[in-house]
């Protein structure tokens, strides 16, 4: 006859078939048969997370675009807004490789001008 368990050791597994399952066990074959041949709806993609830095400078850009009677909604201004930081992009990228900023404020730069670049997404 064997002794009490060791404490902390693990029992060995339960002996049981396919066909019976032990008596603690959930069978999911069913429901995963009826869950996988239903058509559902695909699952949309997760909200990103706010960037409150982002979503203000989108609020600042905004005012600035309607003091001059445009807004950011408008899809050729937001192209334009687009287009105008990607040229800032160009510009932040040749000082660097021209050693004429350094890579810290490289990498700063460029992280501040995509933010800015996505502030029609954020209104």
């Amino acid at each position: 006859m064997p002794g009490p368990e060791a404490a902390g050791a693990i029992p060995p597994p339960p002996t049981t078939s396919p066909a019976a399952p032990a008596d603690n066990v959930i069978d999911l074959t069913r429901a995963l048969a009826r869950n996988t041949s239903r058509q559902d709806a695909p699952m949309a993609a997760p909200e990103p997370p706010a960037d409150p830095a982002g979503e203000m400078y989108a609020v600042e850009a905004e005012a600035l675009y309607i003091s001059q009677r445009m807004t950011l909604t408008d899809p050729k201004v937001a192209a334009a807004h687009r287009i105008a930081l990607a040229l800032a992009l160009n510009v932040i990228d040749g000082a660097h490789a021209r050693r004429q900023i350094t890579d810290d404020a490289h990498a700063r730069l460029r992280g501040t001008l995509l933010a800015a670049q996505r502030a029609p997404d954020c209104l």
